[in-house]
């Protein structure tokens, strides 16, 4: 196996390409691969990792090019961080061939099963003996979320934990042999927890904004709005810090968007009926945060 760098990566830097022959065992190439990506993560600002998201690219096709993992670092704004580039895997043990005239669907569902394969040897190589160290050292000054890529969506690899986090829904009903619905409701999004009263779905919005939000954020606003997205209910996020108007953003994470769509459905459950919410966060001096809720 081998190093080597192309251009393409983020800000101008290159992807550095780790090369792994078919003939090359795939659990030493993964531990290779986790090793230039944790020491190289370890150089960054703690704000600039706080995630790593992971896709697995199969060849498909026998003119299609090699397949390959790709892994990019996430800063606290989901952004590339600056002066840091992409990370390429490139194998043909990433070689699933979809047969002629095969259904996409029916394809679909025997490779997921192949990908979740790949993550389960890559998460077990985050254990070698060479790795785990790095990890370790790592999530010391800031906890690394692992996330990677399926078919539908995305899910937590849990690193250090005994198997992976929730699949997406349509990965799950392609994996129970049903035919994905392609999109979640509100009411899919917050399944299972519809009991929880309103103030305590508030609390964790607001918890999961105040985690969510760089540490610089010491004045968090969160403006939320119902919409359409293909048919489905939608709401649509803007997050600021009045001292820091650059650093704004219309993104959020999974853990923010469950909250507020559990409150949502609580406090407007017929669509359309939803009339807006905006919450501000202002922390104290003594490190406690106060809340006020409009309309």
């Amino acid at each position: 196996m081998k190093w080597f760098q192309e251009p393409g990566g983020p800000h101008g830097q290159p992807v550095s390409v780790l090369l792994v022959e078919h003939s090359e065992p795939m659990a030493a190439g993964w531990a290779e691969y986790w090793k230039r990506i944790l020491i190289d993560g370890a150089r960054l600002a703690p704000a600039s990792r706080v995630g790593l998201a992971i896709d697995i690219y199969a060849r498909t096709f026998a003119q299609d090019s090699t397949g390959q993992a790709t892994a990019k670092f996430r800063n606290s704004l989901h952004r590339d961080p600056e002066g840091m580039g992409h990370y390429a895997l490139r194998s043909e043990h990433f070689t699933f061939f979809q047969e002629k005239g095969e259904d996409d669907q029916a394809f679909g569902a025997k490779e997921l099963p192949w990908l979740l394969d790949h993550y389960k040897a890559m998460k077990a190589s985050l254990h070698d003996a060479d790795v785990w160290p790095l990890c370790q050292r790592l999530n010391a000054s800031q906890p690394l979320a692992i996330r990677g890529a399926t078919i539908n969506g995305w899910f937590d690899l849990q690193a250090g934990r005994e198997g992976f986090g929730t699949l997406p829904m349509a990965d799950q009903e392609l994996l129970a042999g049903m035919k994905p619905t392609w999109g979640e409701s509100l009411e899919q999004l917050a399944a299972g927890v519809f009991s929880a009263p309103p103030d305590n779905a508030l609390e964790e919005l607001s918890a999961a904004l105040i985690h969510y939000t760089p540490p610089h954020f010491r004045n968090i606003q969160c403006t939320i709005q119902e919409s359409t997205e293909n048919g489905l209910r939608a709401l649509f996020y803007r997050i600021e810090c009045p001292e820091f108007p650059d650093d704004s953003t219309t993104v959020v994470n999974d853990r923010v968007h469950r909250a507020a769509t559990l409150l949502v459905q609580q406090l407007a459950p017929e669509p359309g009926s939803f009339r807006g919410l905006r919450i501000e966060l202002s922390q104290q001096a003594d490190g406690e945060w106060q809340r006020s809720v409009g309309y």
